[in-house]
């Protein structure tokens, strides 16, 4: 009696193991079928549900409507052309601030500014942001404290990543390996992007080199922050985040995506937020911490965010200051790198998403730039930027 009892649970447990892998790849697979194309999940991100409110405390827009029109009907020829070499970047969303006042907003049709966009990896920018506030809050002792306090699967006593610090992700050189990428649901990568047990998938992917011996930031980098930020905090991410920038910048609310209800955020992609509401990050992170309704960082936690990390001159955690190679496939077939334009001054940081989305900080320009478009490998940061650079001049 006793083994056919056990036996009895033995088969109740393997089928509930077999229901529930069931139910984790029907979620992934629903979702699978539901994605936009790759070109244009950056301006169709209501696709993917559940999301979580990130509540906001939107401030009236940086200048009235009509004296917005009239400075873009009055536009010099310098701030033309740069408008038009944004177009023709297929953007649908671009705003330009200078000294805090609106110099720019223009829209492709069809878009309004209240549309929010999900602008994949740009929301790694903001989560470095939550981080340092934790950090001043007291919630992580330092830079220096490893990540696995948090992480009870990173404690083995044979595990590097036990060795982790918060610092080591923050600047991209906890030497992760990404989960390996193919084009269906099952495929780790994949249910990174869209699998419902996230914190199951990022924390069995493997240590790729030694802590501090690469330069590379991943996926796995910033979805481990988030765990660690959620854990540290006792906080759920979106009220955090609500509370310490969303609000403080002024922003009206956002959507951030959860990889089941009541489940783990997606930390490393995907908020879902206007161009106005990223024109106000930039502004806050401009004016060294101070959003509209409050300060929300010191003045010494952005400095630290855009000074060199130890392993690069040219960025800081996630934030950089040097464009970036968005057309890899040209080398992978053999054809030569193209050749990156520089930026026309050294005051310019910025985060980016995928296919060219961008918030850049001018800093000697007083300048906040949002574009927001379609994925294109080819954008270019520095021609760009220095179109606008032009455009500020005195």
């Amino acid at each position: 009696m006793k083994t056919s009892l056990v036996s009895s649970v033995g088969l109740v447990g393997t089928l509930m193991l077999l229901v529930g892998c069931s139910h984790i790849n029907d979620l992934a697979s629903e979702r699978f079928a539901r994605m936009p194309p790759a070109d244009d999940v950056v301006a169709d991100g209501g696709w993917y549900t559940p999301t979580v409110t990130v509540r906001g405390q939107a401030h009236r827009w940086f200048t009235a409507d009509l004296e917005q029109k009239a400075r873009a009907e009055m536009q010099p020829p310098a701030l033309a052309a740069a408008r038009q070499l944004a177009r023709d970047y297929d953007t649908l969303a671009l705003v330009v601030l200078r000294d805090g006042q609106v110099l720019l907003e223009d829209y492709a049709a069809g878009i309004d500014p209240t549309r929010r966009f999900d602008t994949q990896s740009m929301h790694r920018g903001l989560l470095v942001l939550a981080v340092l506030a934790a950090i001043e809050d007291g919630h992580i002792p330092s830079l220096d404290t490893p990540a696995s306090r948090w992480l009870p699967e990173w404690r083995g006593a044979d595990d590097p990543r036990r060795l982790i610090t918060v610092g080591d992700l923050l600047w991209g050189q906890a030497g992760l390996a990404d989960p390996p990428f193919e084009n269906r649901p099952e495929s780790p990568g994949m249910q990174m992007f869209i699998g419902p047990d996230l914190r199951r998938v990022a924390l069995a992917q493997p240590a790729r080199a030694a802590r501090g011996t690469i330069d590379r930031s991943s996926t796995l980098d910033a979805q481990v922050l988030g765990l660690v930020l959620e854990a540290a905090t006792g906080k759920k991410y979106a009220n955090y985040l609500s509370r310490r920038l969303w609000q403080p910048a002024g922003a009206a609310d956002a959507y951030v995506r959860l990889d089941r209800p009541r489940g783990n955020t997606r930390t490393f992609c995907c908020i879902q937020a206007s161009a106005r509401d990223w024109a106000r990050i930039g502004q806050l992170v401009l004016d060294r911490g101070v959003g509209v309704h409050s300060r929300a960082l010191s003045e010494q936690s952005i400095a630290r965010m855009f000074a060199p990390s130890p392993l690069s001159a040219t960025h800081g955690m996630v934030w950089s200051r040097e464009p970036v190679l968005l057309v890899p496939r040209s080398v992978q077939e053999g054809r030569a790198a193209p050749v990156l334009t520089p930026f026309a001054d050294d005051g310019v940081f910025y985060i980016g998403g995928r296919g060219g989305q961008r918030v850049f900080v001018l800093t000697r320009q007083r300048a906040v730039i949002v574009r927001i478009g379609r994925v294109r490998n080819d954008f270019d940061d520095g021609t760009f930027v220095n179109a606008f650079i032009k455009a500020l001049q005195p």
